[in-house]
């Protein structure tokens, strides 16, 4: 269910833990829908957020957000059309909490922490589907909806469980992967495996560092192979950064997991809106992506291949035990 990089960041946070942070809380009152939805074929259940924005009557919001009644609709009805297959399915309203997605600290009520589920056994999902998102408010307000086609799975082009990556320290190493015409920008991830013993200390200690490579890497043109570089060198770097050099440990890199995460067009946007006003011309205000009717959010299609048990090459392994960057984390 989870997943890797921005795609990870921006938009599960927001699906399992947030809310919008840039409704008014003090604006007058209005019935306006928060919606998050990210369908995965892959996943063994689907969870979408919905929530609303709103004015307390007596006019002190923060509080009132604190309040489960006020923050979450009491008699919604959500459900999934298949626009493909023509299946339907009702959601169920869950407490994320005992899901296992807790909501962070912050200005909305913690718990319940609900959100609206449904196996993928009674909603199953095909690349290239169609997907129709419906939400019934009651007292007779205007359906909410959004669609999204379902994102088919990644394949990346010669990588293989067991292969080896070549980090030269002086020139790029080069990943492929072919999607379909639906993912329009993609991240990597690569998880990397140790193991840590200290002198004088019999047990040995598992590690996993999940290394962003690159993120919101676009498809060029038509072409449906996508292709991302980067500089040999950042691999060393990034273990000298995120390890500590300590004279009694050893260390013995076990394996790396490569992580290609993809998003179709909704992502794209979503992304290169907030992206938008990041530069010296940006404005003072940053506009704010939706393709939700009746109100905010975003429901769209995310997919995720990874390719397990990766190694370095012998170049790259000796290199990461014997240069200047890296020697001192001992890896033997």
């Amino acid at each position: 269910m989870k997943n890797f990089g921005f795609l990870a960041g921006a938009l599960f946070v927001a699906l399992f833990t947030s809310c919008d942070q840039d409704i008014d809380l003090t604006a007058d009152w209005q019935n306006i829908p928060i919606v998050y939805g990210l369908l995965n074929e892959a996943d063994s259940a689907h969870y979408i957020r919905v929530e609303k924005a709103f004015q307390d009557q007596n006019g002190n919001a923060f509080l009132a957000a604190l309040e489960p009644d006020s923050l979450y609709y009491q008699d919604a009805t959500v459900r999934l059309l298949n626009l493909t297959t023509g299946k339907q399915a009702t959601l169920v309203k869950v407490d994320g909490a005992a899901e296992g997605y807790p909501r962070d600290p912050g200005d909305f009520a913690q718990l319940p922490n609900y959100l609206y589920k449904v196996h993928s056994n009674n909603f199953p999902l095909e690349g290239g589907d169609e997907i129709r998102f419906r939400l019934e408010r009651g007292d007779n307000l205007p359906e909410v909806t959004a669609d999204c086609v379902v994102l088919s799975e990644i394949q990346p082009q010669g990588l293989f469980a067991g292969s080896n990556l070549d980090f030269s320290e002086d020139d790029d190493i080069t990943f492929r992967w072919r999607a379909g015409d639906e993912a329009r920008i993609f991240d990597l991830t690569l998880v990397i495996h140790y193991d840590e013993k200290l002198a004088g200390n019999p047990d040995v200690q598992s590690y996993s560092l999940e290394w962003p490579m690159v993120k919101n890497v676009k498809r060029s043109g038509s072409s449906a192979t996508i292709i991302a570089k980067i500089f040999g060198l950042e691999f060393y770097k990034f273990l000298e950064a995120s390890i500590e050099a300590r004279p009694d440990a050893t260390r013995i890199l076990t394996g790396m997991d490569l992580v290609i995460t993809g998003g179709g067009e909704a992502v794209e946007q979503y992304i290169s809106i907030a992206l938008a006003n990041t530069g010296i011309t940006s404005s003072q205000e940053i506009p704010i992506y939706s393709n939700i009717s009746e109100g905010r959010g975003i429901f769209t299609s995310i997919v995720r291949t990874t390719v397990p048990d990766l190694q370095l090459s012998a170049e790259s392994d000796n290199y990461l035990k014997t240069s200047t960057v890296t020697a001192d984390l001992n890896f033997q």
